[in-house]
């Protein structure tokens, strides 16, 4: 039963898990250190995950029953989450999305980082039981859904530090932004990749383009390649621009950020809309 409240709910769930894992993945492989504020935005981020996340177990719940939200009672919630890998998904998520919070605020030093990444990723990889990663008895399915959504956490969180920087008075990292092209490579790398095992995994071959479920696809592909696109510009063209000192470079690469921060939130409303859609029809 495809419903508005249940897209809604993947949507914001997949967005705020994308963030809680991708911010403190981008730290790690830049090496940087987060400050009190991000992670006090990443605590308030890991409960919005979590409230997000509950939503959409709920919706889920209720589109299983074939009823909507407001009609679901308790007793029908406990026991759909009780007898379907939803509700050990909720257990595990949830679990993690807690030790983020608390991860943002003891004093663990040097372990601080390495754990917020482990537990974000284990909350953000946690979709890979559900919708049709979850009902795939595929092992590489799920694995490769995890690589996946990994590291296109990388790349939105690396655009979250990105933009936040570059609309502050600081202006942005140019420095920060040279680094992640290494990481945007492999990042890139590992999403074409995974993206086409996925696709086959799910669709299976040959694939019936003429399916919706394949005009969304392409809509997300058409985004991704936006975001290649103004990644490529501001890699090659606008950050050596800045480095010269060139006059409007820095309002060219604010503009160029956000239109690529824009386009990953497209792709996150196409991904949250391609994991209810049948792919055959």
């Amino acid at each position: 039963m495809e419903t508005t409240g249940l897209l809604a709910a993947r949507a914001a769930a997949y967005l705020a898990l994308l963030l809680v894992a991708g911010v403190p993945l981008h730290a790690l492989a830049a090496g940087q250190v987060l400050a009190f504020r991000a992670r006090l935005v990443l605590a308030l981020l890991a409960i919005v995950a979590a409230f997000a996340s509950a939503w959409w177990a709920l919706e889920s719940v209720a589109a299983m029953a074939g009823i909507t939200l407001a009609e679901l009672d308790q007793a029908t919630a406990e026991v759909v989450l009780a007898q379907t890998p939803l509700g050990k998904v909720m257990e595990w998520r949830l679990t993690a999305l807690a030790a983020v919070f608390l991860a943002c605020f003891v004093p663990l030093r040097v372990l601080r980082l390495p754990i917020l990444a482990l537990a974000g990723s284990v909350a953000l990889g946690s979709v890979a039981w559900t919708g049709h990663a979850g009902a795939s008895e595929m092992a590489l399915h799920r694995v490769s859904d995890v690589a996946h959504v990994l590291a296109a956490a990388t790349w939105i969180g690396a655009l979250a530090v990105f933009v936040t920087s570059a609309l502050s008075r600081e202006g942005a990292d140019n420095a920060a932004l040279a680094r992640f092209a290494r990481t945007g490579s492999v990042v890139v790398a590992v999403l074409i990749l995974t993206g086409l095992l996925n696709t086959l995994a799910i669709a299976g071959w040959p694939m019936m383009f003429e399916a919706r479920w394949f005009s969304i696809l392409a809509v997300k592909l058409a985004l991704f390649a936006v975001m290649l696109a103004l990644a490529a510009g501001n890699r090659w063209r606008i950050v050596p621009a800045l480095e010269r000192g060139e006059s409007g470079a820095t309002a060219r690469l604010r503009r160029s950020l956000v239109l690529e921060f824009a386009a990953g939130l497209g792709v996150v409303g196409a991904v949250a809309l391609l994991g209810v859609l049948d792919p055959l029809a």
